[in-house]
């Protein structure tokens, strides 16, 4: 499946700037990248083709090119990581290990 190479993705151009691909995993996965968000450096994160697109006959063939998810007005977007999923000590990830382990014992 053709999708669009994520050093490629900039949308909405007033908020990404500064796109470095750490991982392309290909069309069967995600792309992750370095990016500044509204002057910002952080880590984003897309799917490179979509479930749906799949099923789509012209994207499977080449005939079109596969967004990826997620998307705004058509366009593939990134979404952002939280800075908390970066640093397991934070209260984020205490609160996931928490209920992680409630949910074992249960």
């Amino acid at each position: 499946m053709n999708y669009i190479d994520p050093q490629n993705v900039i949308s909405p151009r007033d908020c990404v700037s500064n796109v470095e691909v750490l991982y392309d995993g290909g069309a069967d996965s995600v792309s992750l990248a370095k990016i500044a968000w509204e002057g910002k450096d952080c880590f984003a994160i897309r799917w490179n083709v979509a479930k749906r697109e799949w099923n789509d006959p012209k994207k499977q063939e080449g005939i079109k090119q596969c967004v990826g998810m997620p998307t705004s007005r058509g366009y593939p977007v990134w979404f952002v990581l939280p800075e908390e999923m970066l640093d397991t000590t934070s209260s984020l990830w205490k609160e996931i290990f928490k209920n992680r382990a409630r949910d074992i014992t249960h």
